[in-house]
C-alpha cells in the first residue's frame, strides 16, 4: 500500500452539504416568514457559490461571506418581488449558521468507505468552513469517530486552495514525505488544486458525474467505493 495518511474534504466528499444546507435554509427563511421552494434554495446555491469562488480567489474574507451572500441573496429576491424589509442580512445570516450547525447528512457510502480506511491510515478531515458550523456538524455526526483531526480554515486562516492545511496535517500525522499522503476532494478549484500546491497526490470524487477534462487531479473515482480501492491499493 502506497499511502500512509488520507487528507478528506467534507462536503460533497464525504457529507452531503446541499441536503443539509436546503434544511437549514427552509428553517431560516421560515424563521422570517420567507419563502422557500426549489427555485429560492437554488438562487441562495447559486449566490452562495459565487461567494465562496471569490474566497478562494483571495477577493474576499470568511467574515465578509458569511453575511454579504445573504445581502446579495435578498437583493435577488427583491427584484424577484419579494420584498423582505424587516429582515437584515445579518439577522439572516446568524439563524442560517445555527442551523446550518445541526446538519451532518453523509454522502451515500460514506460510512462504508471510512470504516475500510481507517482502519488502515489516520484520517485527517480538511476542510473550507466557518468554524462554529462545521465543528457543530461533525462533532455530532456519527463519522466523527473515523476522523484523526479536523482542520477548519476559519481557525487556521488558510483557504483551500492554500495548501497550508494539507501541509499542517502530514506535520499533526508525523509524514515527513509526501508520496505517503493523498487527498480525496470534489472540487477541482479548492481540492485539486490545494493538493497540487502541496505536492501531494489526490482523488477526484465526482459522484457519479463525468470528470470535467484537465482536472489535474491524480486518479478520478465516481462513487466513494472505487476511491477506497485507490487509497488502498495504489
Amino acid at each position: 500500500m502506497r499511502y500512509d495518511v488520507l487528507l478528506a474534504d467534507a462536503d460533497g466528499t464525504l457529507f452531503d452539504f446541499h441536503a443539509g444546507e436546503r434544511a437549514a435554509l427552509a428553517s431560516a427563511l421560515t424563521a422570517f416568514a420567507l419563502p422557500v421552494d426549489d427555485a429560492i434554495a437554488a438562487l441562495y446555491s447559486r449566490v452562495n457559490l459565487g461567494h465562496w469562488k471569490k474566497l478562494e480567489r483571495g477577493e474576499t474574507t470568511q467574515e465578509r461571506l458569511k453575511v454579504e451572500r445573504f445581502a446579495d441573496f435578498l437583493g435577488e429576491l427583491a427584484r424577484m418581488g419579494i420584498h423582505s424589509e424587516t429582515v437584515s442580512a445579518q439577522a439572516l445570516a446568524d439563524r442560517f449558521v445555527t442551523e446550518l450547525g445541526g446538519q451532518h447528512v453523509p454522502m451515500r457510502g460514506a460510512q462504508a468507505f471510512l470504516e475500510r480506511v481507517s482502519v488502515r491510515m489516520p484520517v485527517y478531515l480538511i476542510t473550507n468552513g466557518i468554524a462554529r458550523v462545521q465543528r457543530s456538524r461533525f462533532e455530532n455526526s456519527d463519522l466523527r469517530r473515523y476522523f484523526r483531526d479536523l482542520l477548519i480554515s476559519e481557525e487556521l486562516g488558510h483557504f483551500k486552495p492554500d495548501p497550508f492545511m494539507l501541509l499542517e496535517a502530514l506535520r499533526r500525522a508525523d509524514v515527513t514525505d509526501k508520496r505517503r499522503a493523498v487527498l480525496l476532494g470534489d472540487s477541482v478549484t479548492a481540492d485539486i488544486g490545494a493538493a497540487r500546491n502541496a505536492g501531494v497526490d489526490s482523488i477526484l470524487f465526482t459522484d457519479g458525474a463525468p470528470a470535467p477534462e484537465n482536472s489535474g487531479a491524480t486518479y478520478i473515482a465516481p462513487t466513494l467505493e472505487a476511491a477506497a480501492e485507490l487509497v488502498l491499493t495504489q
